[in-house]
Order: C-alpha cells, then structure tokens, then sequence
C-alpha cells in the first residue's frame, strides 16, 4: 500500500505543467540577458532593407534561383555517367588478418592486406 501511495504522489507532482513554467521562465530570461529586444527594437526603428521589406515578406527570387541550381546539379550528376575503372585493379586473392578475401587489388590494400 506504501509503495502504490508514493507512486501515486510521484506521479501527482510529476505532472510536466512546472516543466514548461520553467522552461518559458528561462526562455524569457535568455531573452532578457542577450539583449535581443534591443537589437529588434533597433532595426525595427532603421528605415533600412529589413524595415522597409517588412517583418513577414520573403525575397521570391531566391527560390527561383535555388531552384535552377538545383535542377543544373541534377542535370550535370546525371550527364556525368560513372568513371571508367581502373584496368590494373583486378580481383586478387587478399590476406586480412586470419582470413583469406577476393576483392580488388585497391580495396585490398585500402584495407591493410596483403596480396596473395
């Protein structure tokens, strides 16, 4: 009976609504400390680019732009093809360890073997 009591109580005061007060305390308290309010209260106030362009407003060209260089890339990894192999890298008998690989000749001296 003590221990569905004490589980009962752990779960009344674990109920997570003090987690986020203190998480929002905190939040506010960075906020405070960094200086940030300032810092937007300053370019609010300037007659620059971002005051002028408006809080919510988003540039649209920079989507056409990222756009067009994505489908460029796509377009140049797909004309590309994959590189020509290398004729000297054949498949050998490769000694890793303890243990005997075929693989190329590259990977295994990439690895650490030792031709056989």
């Amino acid at each position: 009976m003590g221990r569905l009591f004490a589980t009962a109580l752990v779960a009344w005061l674990c109920q997570g609504c003090f987690v986020l007060e203190e998480l929002d305390k905190g939040q506010a308290l960075m906020d405070q400390q960094s200086g940030r309010k300032a810092r937007e209260e300053k370019v609010a106030g300037e007659p620059g680019r971002l005051a002028a362009r408006g809080a919510g407003e988003e540039d649209p060209n920079w989507i056409a732009i990222w756009t067009e260089k994505a489908e460029g890339w796509w377009q140049e990894a797909w004309q590309q093809g994959l590189p020509e192999p290398d004729p000297d890298d054949i498949v050998v008998r490769c000694g890793l360890g303890e243990r005997t690989w075929f693989t190329r000749k590259s990977d295994c001296l990439i690895r650490g073997g030792r031709i056989l």
